[in-house]
């Protein structure tokens, strides 16, 4: 640790000063003893303005091309609105910079092929969103998989949905494009449970889709919007999909924007064994939010227990978002992959893009990736 603490301050970027950037990353980027942020940046000049002086950033731009040419930084966080993450992670990767991009990183898979493969020339390390499988309770839930804790797994089922980003989250900008090609449910929310999913269960052979368009016309609840009626009917917004894993296991995806709250666990995982629950509160911390049923007749045992505490470094515990960042760091440093590969980001979005056709089709649908 006193060898860690004598590593160098690294310049960090971020660009997109959206809600997540302002309620997330920018007020926990103090707590990475490892990372200065040296300057934001935003398309609308006056939002890049407001959140460095807010957050005590020294500069600001208004364009990925000024960042690069004016700014003296080495990693670049990417939180800006979806269709515009391919373009700004090419350009970033391409200059020699390290990477995290929120999630989707691209919206196809050649997209993404060409970011790993920009990533792979520079001589750089790229974390691609989203952060699920840093989680403690995640994590954990792994290791004891990984213990043989509940057996071999036969299925996982992942809820991961709200109310639509209108709904239930303060914007002061228009949330509109949350609903338009290029955005929509199955990438802002779908890409969450199967991300989880298929960190758990490795990468799917096939998927099939059920989808609707359940709220075609939603209004704004809070912020700079109140009261604003937005045309959702261009894109699905309610998902329930399947992921073939061959012989044995399968797992099912709730996705969308149709769940104005739930009590429902964001993940329960099956094996012959027992049963791991993971409630939906987003505490991420293993002893509050993970439950494991256990059939051990040779133990004496069959029902629900609260697992012991984890036996790890107290400095890798206590997860929140920010911290991708300080994984990403160590592993420029330790020269080790990232937590967050970009392999298994292309191999989400090789289920979504898939999803369309298996949806019209009617149809299980193969997959083209592996990760």
């Amino acid at each position: 640790m006193e060898e860690r603490n004598k590593m160098k301050k690294w310049k960090v970027a971020l660009i997109g000063c959206g809600s997540i950037a302002d309620n997330t990353y920018l007020p926990r980027i103090k707590d990475i003893p490892e990372a200065d942020m040296v300057a934001v940046c935003d398309i609308i000049p006056e939002r890049a303005k407001d959140y460095a002086e807010k957050f005590n950033v020294p500069a600001w731009y208004t364009s990925i091309d000024e960042l690069l040419e004016k700014c003296d930084f080495e990693i670049l966080m990417n939180t800006t609105s979806i269709p515009a993450h391919h373009e700004i992670n090419m350009k970033a990767l391409k200059a020699g910079k390290h990477l995290y991009s929120q999630k989707p990183v691209g919206l196809t898979v050649a997209e993404v092929t060409e970011q790993i493969e920009a990533a792979k020339a520079a001589g750089v390390k790229y974390a691609a969103s989203p952060i699920h499988m840093l989680r403690d309770d995640i994590r954990f839930a792994k290791k004891l998989i990984e213990d043989g804790c509940i057996g071999e797994i036969m299925k996982v089922h992942t809820n991961v949905c709200h109310g639509g980003p209108e709904y239930f989250q303060y914007r002061t900008a228009d949330p509109t494009w949350f609903h338009r090609p290029g955005s929509g449910a199955l990438y802002d929310m779908g890409v969450h449970g199967l991300t989880m999913t298929t960190g758990i269960l490795g990468p799917a052979k096939a998927v099939g889709c059920m989808a609707k368009i359940s709220e075609p016309v939603r209004t704004v609840r809070s912020g700079t919007f109140d009261g604003m009626k937005i045309q959702a009917d261009q894109l699905y917004d309610n998902y329930i999909i399947t992921l073939d894993y061959g012989d044995r296991a399968m797992a099912v995806v709730e996705s969308g924007f149709c769940q104005k709250d739930s009590k429902a666990p964001q993940m329960e995982i099956f094996g012959t064994k027992g049963t791991i629950s993971l409630a939906n509160d987003w505490s991420m911390n293993p002893m509050d939010s993970l439950e494991v049923y256990l059939d051990a007749p040779e133990r004496g045992i069959r029902g629900w227990l609260k697992p012991m505490e984890w036996d790890i470094p107290a400095c890798e515990m206590n997860f929140f978002q920010c911290k991708v960042v300080q994984d990403l760091i160590y592993a420029i440093e330790e020269d080790r992959p990232v937590g967050l590969p970009p392999e298994h980001a292309r191999h989400v979005v090789d289920i979504m893009c898939t999803i369309p056709e298996a949806i019209e089709t009617k149809s299980i649908v193969p997959l083209h990736t592996t990760f």
